[in-house]
């Protein structure tokens, strides 16, 4: 009990700094309100594995519910699990957060009534025209927000626990996949069972939390599950601190833009692109195999620790861009660091992932670019305690319009 009421005061201090410039984490937040004043209440997966799908679609209905007027649809998990296949080139109910997304941002996602979750799958099973046509309004509009990609091999450490409290504070819910209690006995997963209790595993979505010292690992987080609205709360659950920290495989969050915002005004190929400098690290094209990359091939960099690429490219014309790179992550991919024109990016980007996966957007913030030539450096700057090893890979490099 010590040890768990020590980690609850670390985890209170970390809130109060770690988050600079914004205000301490509040001890206590709760979505839910927002969920049902949206009219979004939980549905039911029934048999089939779709859960990640189910967590991934409640996040888009979040999302754009609070961003546009209404009246606000319920979006199609139907819609969503054709259009991860497609986007991955495989078939079948399951998919990963990272090819949820994929599908996400290719195809979109289409009003529920256009497609209707049936309580069987088939793979022959398609949308409408109509549905593609209304599920392209929403295509191309989300970031990506990881939190913990899918790792297995080592709990969820104080940061990504504070993340994900972060996200919520800010309004954000997030989609948790997790190792899940074989006969779970109640909506209330409190205590921490023994690994031989536990499978992998299961999604739901993070709602809320608080900050209790006598609950394991110092508090507790708010889920919505897909089991209806007649499981649990009227369809949420209760997860302690201590029994997310060790079971979560893989945390997201989903942001929707204007539409376009995810379209380049101008996109690099990152294997096509000069190399203008390197030093302990070997480069090439490599072949991913499968459309979640562009063209199927990225830049395999294949670097020692402190090694670093430098790449060269052309703009067109000048003007502020939101820059950004589409990189890869993997189990041995290490934390690489950024410098854009020889100006240094403040803040890593670790990209271990259990699976070789889309990294989704590297960030990089908003430059005045001229028209000409520029230079983008990625240096290793150490890697995940799971990761064999320090390498990383570039799919592209694109400029995004700036927004605000």
């Amino acid at each position: 009990m010590r040890d768990l009421i020590l980690g609850w005061a670390l985890l209170v201090v970390m809130a109060g700094v770690a988050r600079a410039g914004a205000a301490p984490l509040p001890p206590k937040v709760n979505l839910v309100p927002e969920f049902r004043r949206l009219a979004l209440a939980p549905r039911a997966q029934g048999g089939r594995d779709t859960c990640s799908l189910f967590a991934i679609t409640a996040l888009a209905d979040f999302e754009c519910a609070r961003n546009t007027p209404p009246p606000h649809v319920r979006f199609s998990e139907e819609f969503l699990i054709w259009a991860a296949n497609e986007a991955t080139g495989r078939s079948g109910d399951q998919a990963m957060f990272y090819e949820a997304i994929s599908g996400l941002n290719a195809f979109g996602i289409c009003a529920e009534s256009l497609m209707t979750y049936k309580k069987t799958g088939d793979a022959a099973r398609k949308p409408s025209p109509e549905a593609l046509d209304d599920a392209a309004r929403r295509k191309a509009r989300w970031q990506v927000r990881w939190i913990r990609r899918w790792n297995v091999e080592r709990p969820m450490d104080d940061a990504e626990l504070l993340a994900i409290k972060a996200s919520l504070a800010d309004g954000h819910p997030v989609a948790c996949g997790l190792r899940w209690p074989i006969s779970p006995r109640s909506h209330e997963l409190l205590e921490v069972p023994p690994p031989g209790e536990v499978h992998d595993g299961h999604s739901v979505v993070f709602v809320g939390y608080e900050d209790d010292p006598k609950q394991a690992g110092g508090g507790t987080f708010a889920f919505r599950n897909w089991e209806g609205a007649g499981w649990g709360n009227e369809g949420y659950g209760v997860m302690s601190y201590a029994y997310a920290r060790a079971y979560a495989n893989d945390a997201v969050g989903l942001r929707i833009g204007p539409a376009k915002s995810e379209v380049p005004v101008e996109r690099f190929e990152a294997e096509s692109l000069d190399v203008s400098a390197k030093g302990r690290c070997e480069t090439t094209v490599q072949d991913m195999g499968g459309p979640m990359w562009s063209q199927g091939k990225q830049l395999l960099c294949q670097a020692e620790e402190g090694g670093f690429v430098e790449v060269a490219f052309q703009v067109s014309k000048a003007g502020r861009y939101r820059l950004r790179v589409l990189a890869t992550a993997a189990p041995d991919y290490g934390i690489v660091r950024a410098a854009v024109d020889g100006r240094s990016f403040e803040g890593d980007f670790d990209l271990y992932s259990g699976r070789v996966s889309p990294a989704g957007s590297l960030e990089l913030g908003r430059y005045s670019l001229e028209a000409g030539p520029h230079r983008l450096r990625f240096t290793t700057a150490g890697k995940n305690p799971a990761s064999a090893g320090s390498s990383f890979g570039l799919d592209t490099v694109d400029l995004m319009p700036a927004g605000k």
